[in-house]
């Protein structure tokens, strides 16, 4: 590609941003290199703009990217199934794929696990961020195709709504006729929401606070049988 830098937003101190423009590194037969489409905000994104988490800096913030594959390494096209103009959407987690957790599925529980966004500028490549113009993914990146058709304000919601099947049906194994409480109504206790009412589950609760009212609306039009305010209402009572 003739194109050898990338702009990026690069947080250098807490409630800082920078447009900085960035080397794009070669790739090995590993790795990847997508040209960034969108990019989700998640709730730790802000933590990590006010400095409440303590991550890295100077780091690329962003890590529910969506994008095209730019360039990719041989051995990486085969392992994802994907290749140069596929889209792609890219999980938060970076794990070593060798340890028990990792072979036994529990990648998230890796003990060298790192997390895109909170991985420094001085760790090469740098680009470890969405908030770019492009991302380097690496090897051990968990990725997943894309379908084109969808528009990228849509096919971006990717990580909320998987982790809402993940959170709220895959791991505690929801099926027909269970009852689930889903304390709190944001983005993810929606999508909670909706895999819950998808898993035919009988009974769907949602918590949330006052603040939440129309939160709460949203969360019985996606399926929820009963919303509950804890600040007003009575959770055992009612």
């Amino acid at each position: 590609m003739a194109q050898r830098t990338s702009l990026a937003m690069v947080q250098t101190a807490p409630r800082t941003l920078e447009a900085q423009s960035l080397p794009i590194p070669e790739i090995d037969d590993d790795s990847a290199l997508m040209r960034v489409e969108a990019c989700g905000i998640c709730g730790s994104d802000y933590e990590q703009y006010e400095g409440v988490i303590r991550a890295p800096m100077p780091a690329v913030p962003g890590h529910e990217p969506l994008g095209i594959v730019e360039a990719i390494g041989d051995r990486a096209a085969k392992r994802w199934g994907v290749d140069v103009g596929d889209r792609i959407a890219v999980e938060t987690m970076l794990s070593c794929r060798f340890c028990d957790n990792c072979l036994g599925g529990r990648y998230h529980l890796c003990n060298d696990r790192r997390i895109y966004s909170y991985i420094p500028l001085s760790d090469a490549p740098g680009l470890w961020g969405a908030y770019a113009e492009f991302m380097f993914v690496h090897g051990n990146s968990i990725v997943h195709k894309m379908d084109k058709s969808l528009p990228a304000e849509i096919a971006v919601m990717f990580n909320p709504l998987g982790a809402g099947f993940r959170w709220a049906v895959e791991v505690p194994k929801t099926g027909p006729g269970d009852t689930v409480v889903i304390l709190g109504p944001g983005q993810r206790g929606l999508s909670s929401v909706l895999a819950c009412k998808n898993a035919g589950a009988g009974k769907i609760i949602v918590t949330g606070l006052a603040a939440d009212a129309e939160k709460l609306r949203v969360a019985k039009a996606f399926g929820a049988h009963y919303t509950i305010d804890v600040e007003n209402q009575n959770a055992k009572e009612k």
